[in-house]
């Protein structure tokens, strides 16, 4: 080798390490993260431990903090210089989690900041290796702002001057979520609130899940089955060391209601995977009427040999008609249809009923027995004694299920309950009418020659 050979290797060495350092190529994100990398202003990435919801808001903070971003980037950008915060639940763990993802220093970790990117560091005070401001270099020129904060400083810490990007990590009060979108406000930024919701079905969590048709919120469920870096033995040894009440939410992502749920059931006693329906099992749906709620329909399958029912599709639309909904019934065969009673009432306008427009668009839709408290203890023992299972691929039916509860009277909470409605109708008063699915065969049609 000539001389010099071996600088010309490390000189080499250091270059792929940089490169490997940065996060556009080394960041390749699973399907739950590529989904919560969009435009919405305000987002929930709401998962179980060590499925990389953390990663995913820091990646992403990163990315606009340098104006940097991968080719395949389709979510918010910005072309300037921005002020951003990164938050967790204490100043301690600021520095263990957030600190540490943004700047490295721990167990190995990538750092979502190269080196090269920081311009400059300042300390804080009170904690030990805690940074307080990271100045990032923008590639259009000037410098980004990271603030690192916790939410133990209170809220007022959190007022003050606008920010680009907040990301929180952890279940903020929810007066410091409202305060960082305060911040965001006047310069069009977002707000990212990476959590695992130890805390059950909170005002804070509730602001997103009771909400979710509304286009500038972005919420994205995870469990570990959707971290392909989560192997089955790493999976089997975490879920060892859980408490049994831990298990939804630390596994799936999935707030627990407690005394509140209306259906307090374990999803894995009623889930199962999708399989296609032998043709002699009766099937039935459900229909529960809306405009700005969404008309639902809930389709199942009866098998009487077992007597268990399985649900197996969905239906869910706002603001259309009834000739709309009626044409997406149909689309799923001839079945027999049960719905909401109160659409047997007539409009003061015209003296028409909504079954009488269904009908008129091909659909006949019979009126369910609507005793509430009965279809839920119907359900619920079909539930506990493994009569009723649903599709595990149905998510909105799942995402229903989850903040489906009682008040602190013990009243059912009529919000986004319109798939539970339906399905309830489709037990109570549906499986007594349930027929196997007939299909019409396909006729040609006969065309005279002899007209013009």
């Amino acid at each position: 080798m000539e001389e010099g050979g071996m600088g010309d290797v490390t000189v080499l060495s250091a270059k792929v390490l940089r490169v490997l350092a940065d996060p556009l190529v080394w960041y390749r994100p699973h399907e739950k993260q590529k989904v919560f990398h969009t435009t919405a202003r305000e987002r929930l990435f709401l998962a179980g431990n060590r499925v990389g919801k953390t990663l995913a808001g820091a990646v992403e903070t990163s990315f606009h903090l340098t104006g940097r971003y991968p080719a395949w980037w389709q979510g918010a950008r910005f072309d300037r210089p921005i002020n951003a915060w990164a938050a967790s639940t204490t100043r301690e763990a600021t520095r263990d989690i957030l600190q540490a993802i943004y700047l490295g220093g721990t167990h190995g970790k990538k750092a979502v900041l190269r080196e090269c990117d920081v311009v400059w560091v300042r300390h804080g005070s009170g904690v030990a290796g805690a940074v307080n401001e990271v100045g990032v270099r923008h590639c259009r020129g000037g410098v980004s702002v990271l603030g690192f904060k916790s939410f133990d400083q209170g809220v007022a810490t959190f007022a003050g001057t606008a920010r680009e990007v907040v990301h929180l990590d952890e279940e903020p009060p929810l007066e410091i979520y409202e305060e960082c979108l305060l911040r965001t406000m006047t310069v069009g930024g977002l707000v990212m609130l990476t959590m695992t919701p130890l805390l059950g079905m909170t005002p804070m969590v509730a602001h997103f899940l009771e909400d979710e048709g509304n286009p500038a919120k972005g919420v994205v469920r995870a469990g570990w089955g959707d971290a392909p870096h989560l192997g089955e033995d790493v999976k089997a040894g975490l879920r060892a060391s859980l408490r049994p009440h831990e298990t939804q939410a630390r596994e799936h992502g999935v707030p627990q209601l407690g005394r509140g749920a209306v259906y307090p059931v374990p999803e894995e006693d009623i889930v199962c995977a999708r399989f296609d329906i032998p043709p002699a099992w009766p099937r039935c749906c459900g229909v529960d009427f809306g405009w700005v709620n969404p008309t639902a329909a809930v389709w199942m399958a009866h098998d009487k040999e077992k007597d268990i029912v399985y649900v197996y599709d969905v239906y869910e639309k706002s603001e259309a008609t009834p000739a709309e909904h009626a044409a997406a019934l149909l689309a799923r065969g001839d079945i027999p249809l049960v719905g909401d009673p109160a659409g047997l009432a007539a409009s003061a306008r015209d003296g028409q009923s909504l079954m009488t427009l269904y009908e008129a668009s091909g659909v006949r839709i019979s009126p369910a027995e609507n005793a509430v408290e009965v279809g839920l203890m119907t359900a619920l023992e079909r539930m506990r004694s493994g009569r009723l299972r649903v599709f595990g691929d149905l998510e909105a039916w799942w995402a229903e299920f989850r903040t489906y509860r009682r008040d602190g009277r013990g009243k059912v909470m009529k919000r986004r309950d319109h798939l539970m409605d339906a399905t309830r109708y489709a037990l109570v008063s549906g499986l007594e009418v349930a027929r196997p699915l007939v299909k019409t065969p396909w006729v040609r049609p006969v065309v005279d020659w002899r007209v013009v």
